[in-house]
């Protein structure tokens, strides 16, 4: 195997179990021995544990950016929105890899996951706005929605055990595409 086939295979056993334990839960030994590599070969092809969770960080980011982007390829403003957040949705319960983006945001103590994050969300919220062509209001409701959608998916709100409860059902409403549309007339004062 090369040293990039070798790299992008640590890589893709990384993006795994960061999503699933996040930087401080996941043993750097442990990477390893799922990629059937050594410890001091995973530090020598990113210098470190941080380094290497944050390049995870920023091929998620992108990742999703980019499924979002062609989700809503073609359309524009609240339709190009609701195409995005039904893309991130199925992102969320089909790609559990995408779930360390949440891993990344509880890290943000350690400054070098904090910039990669605050750059790659930054980059993500950028590009998706541009596509749909929407106001600020409107794409921070967007933004805040899929941070709704993270949480819900991160306590399993689903789960056959409590997903009939009502709460469950009621953050899990769909909104309206006018009701969304007529959030962006709202100016900074909420007039």
């Amino acid at each position: 195997m090369s040293a990039a086939e070798r790299r992008a295979q640590v890589l893709d056993v990384a993006m795994l179990e960061f999503a699933r334990t996040g930087l401080f839960g996941t043993p750097v030994d442990v990477i390893a021995k799922a990629a059937g590599v050594t410890q001091p070969y995973v530090f020598r092809l990113f210098g470190s544990k941080t380094k290497l969770f944050t390049e995870c960080v920023r091929i998620s980011f992108a990742q999703s950016t980019t499924r979002m982007l062609d989700a809503a390829e073609g359309l524009s403003g609240v339709n190009a929105l609701i195409a995005m957040g039904n893309q991130y949705r199925s992102n969320l319960e089909n790609n559990p890899d995408v779930l360390i983006q949440v891993q990344a945001f509880a890290a943000c103590a350690n400054d070098e996951v904090r910039e990669a994050v605050r750059e790659a969300y930054g980059n993500q919220w950028q590009q998706l706005a541009k596509r749909a062509g929407v106001d600020a209001v409107q794409m921070k409701i967007y933004m805040a929605l899929g941070l709704l959608l993270n949480d819900l998916t991160m306590i399993d709100a689903k789960n056959p055990a409590g997903g009939d409860e009502q709460w469950v059902q009621d953050a899990y409403t769909v909104i309206d595409a006018d009701v969304f549309a007529a959030l962006g007339s709202l100016d900074d004062t909420g007039r």
